[in-house]
């Protein structure tokens, strides 16, 4: 009976992994360096050059996310600012991703003090319509732990992976200071539901890239400065348990960065920009930031640090 058990579980993996589809490697090499991301609809309709315009929280004096033109002609120092009244409405928010039609994903972060958010509202997503130009809720991750002394934090990385049509948020909500409780969550764009998620650590930082030969997912330990990776199916799926990709500690000026954003440049080295980070309520965008460019070595089969600026 017991063999029988066996063979039973080993042809139900057989099945699984014989329907998991395949990824042809330029598919694989594509993803993260390809970009899908197009300008939102409305920005032309406003007024503002698609081309020339980015969204934007970094601005400690603004409340929400503001739109961005950077000059459009040479000798020109003008910058155009917009915001609709919907985007400050749910207070400051963090990191922005985009999707494939211009639609922009953001999450609320503290600023100074907890007073505009709470712990019900702090483990939300809103997103900007690429049409309509209005902010609303997109979808509530699951609510936090309100026992006492939890961090006043919630969702610390966003990204949208366009080859596999699934938005990345990772949450730190319901950890304490000598406990991680953070989850990785893999959601569907097009219903707002959670399909997978990463549970263990508390992450920050998140991108998705595959020049390596996997479809990884990177992310920035929010408690030291490693830089894991996780591999992905196509469906943008978690496969097995985390690795460490690479480590910031003893890097930079400051030598304990973590790592706040990560992204390709055009060659398919990982562009890290880092900070001290400790899940203090000091306002994140006047930190004193590094950006850390690795490059892949495929002999060695690791990320070698090139330059750090």
């Amino acid at each position: 009976m017991k063999k029988n058990r066996s063979l039973l579980l080993l042809t139900g993996l057989f099945l699984l992994n014989a329907c998991e589809e395949k990824m042809t490697e330029d598919e694989i090499k594509s993803i993260g360096q390809v970009s899908c991301r197009k300008p939102a609809a409305f920005i032309q309709s406003i007024g503002f050059d698609p081309n020339k315009s980015a969204f934007s929280s970094s601005n400690a004096k603004t409340i929400g996310i503001e739109l961005i033109q950077l000059p459009s002609r040479q000798g020109d120092t003008t910058i155009r600012k917009y915001q609709d009244s919907s985007w400050a409405s749910f207070g400051h928010m963090g990191t922005i991703t985009t999707d494939e039609n211009g639609n922009a994903y953001s999450a609320p972060i503290p600023f100074v003090n907890t007073l505009e958010h709470t712990l019900s509202t702090i483990n939300r997503i809103y997103k900007i319509d690429h049409q309509t130009g209005k902010m609303n809720m997109f979808c509530q991750l699951p609510k936090i732990d309100s026992s006492q002394g939890v961090i006043p934090f919630g969702v610390l990385g966003l990204f949208y992976d366009c080859h596999g049509k699934i938005l990345y948020a990772s949450s730190v909500g319901g950890s304490i200071p000598d406990q991680e409780a953070g989850v990785i969550y893999a959601i569907d764009v097009a219903t707002g539901k959670i399909v997978d998620q990463h549970k263990g650590l508390d992450a920050m930082g998140l991108f998705v890239g595959g020049n390596t030969g996997q479809k990884n997912l990177y992310f920035g330990h929010a408690r030291s400065s490693v830089v894991y990776k996780i591999e992905l199916d196509k469906k943008g799926h978690f496969k097995g348990k985390e690795t460490v990709a690479l480590s910031l500690d003893g890097l930079g000026p400051r030598g304990m960065d973590k790592a706040r954003r990560i992204r390709y440049d055009q060659y398919g080295n990982l562009m890290i920009y880092g900070l001290d980070f400790s899940f203090n309520l000091a306002a994140q965008t006047e930190r004193p930031e590094s950006l850390y460019q690795f490059g892949y070595n495929n002999v060695e089969q690791k990320w070698i640090l090139m330059k750090i600026e």
